[in-house]
């Protein structure tokens, strides 16, 4: 069992991560009295005007004018717990706004660079390089957008196309001429349909279902890839949000030989990555705590992962992010190692 070996890692993350509590604590503080004439200084710090905006306008009388709605904004708006209940739903308001501005990416996933990165066990996993050339401690950094294809089809659902890249980059190893070590691949097609439905204690928010290739786009005997369906379902319970997610894996067919590029690279994959993910989520203002668990449910053979990770304002337009990780499947290379992760960086974009 992997949880075990969480432990020592754990124990660093919350000796780093409450210095960070507290300096979030200071940036999130209300401003002294005799700064409350600053106009709207509260509601626009870390976009909450905006995400105000956004909900006002969906959830406004059709009589109230757009002055008094944003007067609404400006004189405090919603406290700190309506907003963590509409989180979601302020966000894809606002990505609703924006999606079809040609000069705005949406954002899909996390966005981040973390100049700290360090991991327990590095390894090649290439016959023909050396472990021994590797640095501990590298640089991670993703990119994830999404586009819609199209919306409103069946009256309910958006068609989107997304794409994430992860890369790990060894920008310290100046003995390797600094190589980019690894990085994942993921295009997915899937549909989307904002719900309002009440599955006991549990108020579904979102679901969707589609697509997803997810590769290395390396050559054999490095190459590493998988094809998979997918379905999920976000709800919240007070101000938690509970998001799962499962696939299948579209079957490939065996390799005629070890060293063939046709066939499977990895058809051991499932083992190690799993067959479903859960994530649950806490908003704090305009600092998210979530906890990530995948497992593949296998009794005498169980393997998975769980990744923490905490988000903090820095400045009024960038957040902090620190993220430890703990079990398979750091990365495509590295899917059968098992290994220990803590990262710190500039968050871009959250997700709630």
């Amino acid at each position: 069992m992997y949880l075990p070996r969480l432990l020592p890692t754990l124990a660093l993350a919350v000796s780093l991560i409450l210095p960070l509590a507290s300096h979030a604590q200071i940036l999130l503080a209300p401003a002294p009295d005799d700064q409350d004439d600053a106009p709207a200084a509260r509601t626009t710090r870390g976009g909450d005007l905006q995400a105000c905006l956004a909900r006002a306008l969906r959830d406004a009388p059709a009589e109230m004018t757009a002055s008094e709605v944003r007067a609404w904004c400006e004189n405090g708006g919603p406290d700190n717990r309506q907003r963590n209940v509409d989180a979601l739903r302020a966000r894809l308001a606002l990505e609703e706004s924006s999606q079809f501005n040609p000069f705005v990416m949406t954002p899909h996933r996390r966005n981040y660079i973390m100049p700290a990165s360090y991991w327990s066990n590095p390894e090649w996993n290439d016959p023909d390089k050396s472990d021994d050339n590797l640095d501990s401690l590298e640089v991670k950094f993703q990119l994830s957008i999404k586009v819609p294809l199209a919306t409103e089809v069946f009256n309910f659902y958006n068609v989107y196309f997304a794409y994430t890249q992860t890369s790990f980059f060894q920008a310290y190893n100046k003995e390797q001429s600094r190589p980019f070590r690894e990085t994942n691949y993921a295009p997915e097609l899937f549909v989307s349909r904002a719900v309002d439905w009440q599955l006991g204690p549990l108020d579904s928010e979102l679901i969707a279902f589609g697509f997803i290739h997810q590769s290395n786009g390396r050559d054999v005997p490095t190459s590493r890839g998988w094809d998979r369906l997918f379905a999920s379902y976000v709800a919240r319970s007070g101000e938690f949000y509970m998001g799962l997610r499962t696939w299948y894996r579209l079957p490939e067919s065996s390799k005629p030989a070890p060293d063939s590029p046709r066939g499977d690279d990895n058809p051991d994959i499932e083992k190690y990555m799993g067959n479903f993910d859960l994530t649950i989520a806490r908003p704090f203002g305009n600092q998210v705590a979530e906890i990530m668990v995948r497992n593949n449910l296998r009794r005498g053979d169980n393997k998975g992962a769980v990744q923490l990770d905490y988000t903090f304002p820095l400045t009024s337009r960038f957040k902090g992010i620190f993220q430890v990780f703990s079990g398979y499947g750091d990365s495509l290379i590295n899917y059968d190692d098992y290994q220990n992760r803590v990262s710190l960086g500039i968050l871009l974009t959250d997700t709630l």
